[in-house]
């Protein structure tokens, strides 16, 4: 088996960083090997990690290319913006339900899409069963399908 471990975003204190991610957004933090060698944190109850880097590499604020998905964004905007988060792009209403880009203590982008429950729900099922399936499974039909339940090319 082969699973996405963790995806690095370099910041300036991880600590620090760590401690934005779970005052802001609610993040759980994880230590691993110690408690300087790994900061990382991630939505309460996923697997997905964002590795806090400090010192392994300089500082190149921009857009990370990173996503969060809710069924509720214009709530998680307001929330956000409430506690002090800047946003790169304030919410924009789209066809399938919304976008916004938001920024971390140093300048690092994270997007957030909007979609329906129904669809998250349909990801996180699909994940969960790649993660079960053996050699020889068949793959499922909605990992080619788009938010809004179109084929993919």
């Amino acid at each position: 088996m082969l699973a996405l471990a963790d995806v690095p975003v370099v910041v300036s204190n991880a600590k620090e960083s760590a401690r934005w991610w779970q005052e802001k957004m609610g993040f759980a933090a994880h230590l691993v090997g110690g408690h300087e060698h790994a900061v990382m944190v991630a939505p309460p109850g996923d697997r997905f990690l964002l590795h806090l880097c400090e010192g392994f590499a300089p500082l190149e604020p921009g857009d990370t290319g990173i996503a969060f998905m809710t069924d509720e964004i214009q709530a998680l905007c307001e929330r956000m913006e409430g506690s002090g988060v800047r946003f790169a792009q304030p919410l924009q209403r789209t066809e399938f339900g919304g976008m916004a880009k938001f920024q971390d203590p140093d300048g690092n982008v994270f997007w957030l899409l909007g979609a329906p429950g129904s669809f998250i729900q349909g990801e996180l099922s699909r994940v969960a069963g790649s993660r079960s399936a053996g050699p020889g499974s068949k793959p499922n039909p909605r990992s080619a399908r788009s938010p809004n339940g179109a084929r993919k090319n």
